[in-house]
């Protein structure tokens, strides 16, 4: 499954003029591409293909840990290629849950659902995404064959125009 969510996204990639070019599985810890601009290092790039499943009573929040899993993950794999940051780094997730949506990859950044009545709720048994190191410079959400979102997270100001710049992201 996770194959074929890195070809879906390679593929966005080639249609933004982008070279998705896929990095060695190594014993160390890798992400799936180095993504170059006009022949030039752009960004790197690891994808998550995503399906959910229902948990147990002693997984509450199966959705949002999932995800937030999946982020530290990208993170120790970000942090081993791109330990300096002279680059942007992506995550994209490629979803296989018609039940799910871009809204659960923000709840589970910020911590909190809005309610039926418009208030936010902080979700306490839930797996905290943690913000004290980020390395994340933008997230893309795909539906299956098509990215529909994007969260930005603001880090290093020059890595997010250079991205919008590529990606035409606003």
């Amino acid at each position: 499954m996770a194959k074929s969510g890195e070809k879906n996204v390679k593929e966005y990639l080639e249609s933004k003029g982008l070279q998705a070019v896929k990095m060695p599985e190594t014993s160390a810890k890798t992400v799936d591409f180095e993504v170059y601009y006009a022949g030039k290092p752009a960004f790197y790039l690891e994808e998550k293909t995503v399906k959910f499943t229902a948990g147990g009573w002693k997984d509450m929040y199966p959705v949002y840990n999932t995800i937030a899993k999946h982020i530290y993950e990208a993170i120790k794999q970000f942090k081993s290629v791109n330990p300096h940051r002279e680059v942007p780094n992506v995550l994209a997730f490629t979803n296989r849950d018609e039940g799910r949506s871009i809204d659960d990859l923000f709840i589970t950044l910020v911590g909190h659902v809005v309610t039926s009545r418009g208030k936010m709720r902080r979700i306490e048994i839930m797996k905290k995404v943690e913000k004290e190191d980020p390395v994340i410079d933008l997230f893309l959400w795909f539906d299956h064959h098509q990215m529909t979102g994007h969260i930005w997270d603001e880090n290093i100001p020059q890595h997010e125009a250079k991205l919008a710049e590529i990606l035409e992201l606003e």
